[in-house]
């Protein structure tokens, strides 16, 4: 369905997906475009990292202290916990999972390593984009008649 701005802005209860690779500007657009009200900005790679993500990252900070052996102590007597500080404008504990493919000993992934986790952020990425319909209804139960989702950059990516 095409529609002229100005039917656009006549509409009730808009829709949008920003949709683009990573670094395009969705985010930035999304806050800019909610900074006027009335618009639930949904962050797919926040709720990746938030919901279904979360304990494979925790996961994987944990196992990098135990490498300490200082850390490791603390851990496992439990005085220190871990926890993963994923919001709108930090994704790094995201990324920083995901990795780089390379020699594990100055800190990339094995490739099987790396395809792993590529797949459970494929995963993730996949119901997080399924939970946006349960999002939509929420955001209205808030009052927002507008939604914005802001998806991953991935989901644009191609495969050969």
């Amino acid at each position: 369905m095409k529609l002229t701005a100005k039917e656009f802005r006549s509409e009730k209860n808009k829709r949008l997906t920003l949709l683009g690779m990573s670094g395009v500007g969705k985010t930035h657009l999304a806050k800019l475009i909610g900074e006027n009200g009335g618009w639930y900005h949904f962050s797919g790679d926040y709720h990746i990292g938030a919901t279904y993500l979360k304990d494979e990252i925790i996961n994987n900070i944990a196992k990098k202290m135990k490498q300490d052996p200082w850390l490791q102590n603390l851990l496992k007597n439990q005085s220190i916990s871990v926890n993963s500080q994923v919001t709108f404008d930090n994704l790094e504990p995201i990324s920083a999972f995901l990795g780089k493919v390379g020699n594990p000993e100055e800190g990339g992934l094995a490739i099987d390593e790396f395809i792993r986790r590529q797949g459970l952020f494929l995963e993730a990425e996949i119901k997080a984009m399924y939970d946006v319909p349960s999002f939509i209804k929420k955001s209205q139960q808030l009052g927002y008649d507008n939604f914005i989702n802001d998806a991953g950059g991935s989901l644009c990516e191609l495969e050969d």
